[in-house]
């Protein structure tokens, strides 16, 4: 989950300039059309051809790289789930690995570490923190879902206060104008839950918030993500797990807006900051149905290394697993800096890396774009993409590659 800052509404000129332009009418070309229903711009948009790419490029490689394998300093990193380069250029990683946000300069050497294992003022509790963002002024804020919280820290590392997440809403989104907060509900299984064992799906609460965490307006509930839950005889639930082809509900700040896309189908929904609707933006594309087959596929793989004993048990473990209507229509929803919404394409079983279609500040489709191999994106900003990747031994990196917007002559 990655935050942005919001961008203002009078840089809108500018933003569509850095996010280039609309439909130049090729054929094979993006297309869209918008139209208003009752207040609310609905874009309807059609998908780019497969093969097609954007004129912007990814460098051949990172300009900056933060990791090692063995060297026990903090430049070992585990379980980052989130970094953000800050205005001076330094690095923040949330290494929940470690319950720690990690400092490094421009450079990559490390400057400090934040936080810790606790509950405590400044401290994390287990897998947290989860995101990190820039706070008002010059401040730093980290997530903890354990907690619902945000904790604050100032340009030094000092803590300066926790900010409670109301309702129950554990997951940090972003920051909208005027440091109000984009969170919601993370819906899984509950050890009280009853039912019957097969798809199981609980709805998640959406909501904008205040400064001090106070909800200030709903944006309603959307489906959560689909899991296998066995249940017993008398209904009471024995455990279970996210379906590998979980369709799910995710969320960007998109400018001034709060945008959730749930994944059954190619719809992006902006919400103002109370609550109405704004923008519905579609997309054509097949989705496409999974099969038994591409089940008992997929968990033979991913069992392949295990002992033959363990391997049996596991696949019997999920042999009854019925399969869900369709694949998901994407995998990510993250603003960049320009205001740009990039949209993951989801990555079929056994497949490799999948492009980004890359929408405009108006939700007209740009095009298509590839980020670098293995990258788990973290932040987008005018000149660079921040992710994490993995080499063959699973050693985690943090890395900075150049992004260029502008497209490349011949003599390059």
């Amino acid at each position: 989950m990655k935050t942005t800052i919001a961008i203002a509404a009078s840089l809108l000129t500018s933003i569509l300039s850095g996010c280039g332009g609309g439909d130049d009418g090729a054929p094979g070309a993006p297309s869209s059309v918008a139209k208003d229903s009752a207040g609310v711009t609905i874009v309807e948009n059609r998908r780019p051809e497969p093969e097609s790419r954007m004129d912007w490029t990814v460098g051949s490689e990172p300009s900056l790289s933060i990791g090692s394998v063995d060297s026990e300093e903090p430049d070992q990193l585990y379980r980052v789930l989130d970094a953000t380069r800050l205005s001076d250029g330094r690095i923040v990683v949330a290494n929940s690995g470690t319950s720690e946000l990690r400092i490094f300069d421009p450079s990559g050497a490390h400057l400090a570490t934040w936080g810790g294992f606790g509950e405590g003022p400044g401290e994390f509790g287990g897998g947290s923190p989860a995101a990190v963002a820039s706070w008002r002024g010059d401040s730093i804020a980290a997530s903890d879902p354990r907690g619902a919280r945000l904790s604050i820290f100032d340009a030094d590392g000092n803590h300066g206060h926790n900010v409670p997440l109301g309702d129950g809403l554990d997951s940090f989104l972003g920051l909208l104008p005027d440091g109000m907060i984009f969170a919601k509900e993370t819906a899984g299984l509950n050890p009280t839950l009853t039912g019957s064992t097969g798809l199981a799906r609980w709805e998640e609460e959406w909501a904008v918030l205040g400064a001090d965490g106070a909800v200030l307006a709903s944006l309603g509930t959307h489906p959560g993500a689909e899991w296998y839950a066995v249940f017993g005889l008398d209904g009471n639930l024995q455990g279970g797990r996210p379906h590998p082809f979980a369709r799910r509900s995710m969320g960007s700040v998109w400018g001034e807006l709060a945008v959730v896309g749930v994944s059954d189908s190619y719809e992006l929904k902006a919400y103002r900051t109370d609550g109405s609707l704004a923008r519905i933006v579609r997309r054509t594309g097949d989705l496409g149905s999974p099969s038994s087959a591409d089940l008992e596929a997929f968990y033979t793989r991913l069992y392949a290394t295990m002992p033959d004993e363990d391997r049996i048990r596991a696949l019997n473990e999920v042999r009854d697993m019925p399969v869900t209507d369709s694949y998901p229509a994407f995998s990510w929803i993250l603003q960049d800096l320009s205001g740009c919404l990039w949209v993951l394409e989801y990555r079929m079983p056994g497949g490799g890396d999948v492009p980004w279609t890359v929408f405009d500040p108006e939700g007209r489709v740009l095009g298509m774009i590839e980020t670098p191999p293995g990258l788990g994106v973290l932040e987008i900003g005018e000149d660079y993409i921040l992710g994490v990747s993995y080499d063959d031994l699973g050693v985690e990196y943090v890395q900075l590659w150049p992004l260029s917007r502008e497209p490349m002559t011949d003599a390059q």
